[in-house]
């Protein structure tokens, strides 16, 4: 259940990110661009965390 949670947080933080990059690189806002890239990094770690963590309590 955690590892799911995890997973859709990682999944939102990403597409998420992916906008605010993409909308700090059209109006050419550095700072915007940065914290997309930033959040959507953090939201690849989530999901790949949610995803070991499914793994691992899957397996008990």
């Amino acid at each position: 259940m955690a590892g799911s949670k995890m997973q859709a947080k990682g999944k939102k933080n990403k597409a998420v990110g992916s906008v605010k990059k993409e909308v700090g690189r059209v109006t050419r806002n550095r700072r915007l661009e940065a914290k997309g890239s930033l959040q959507k990094a953090k939201g690849s770690v989530q999901d790949v965390a949610g995803k070991m963590t499914r793994k691992v309590t899957k397996k008990k």
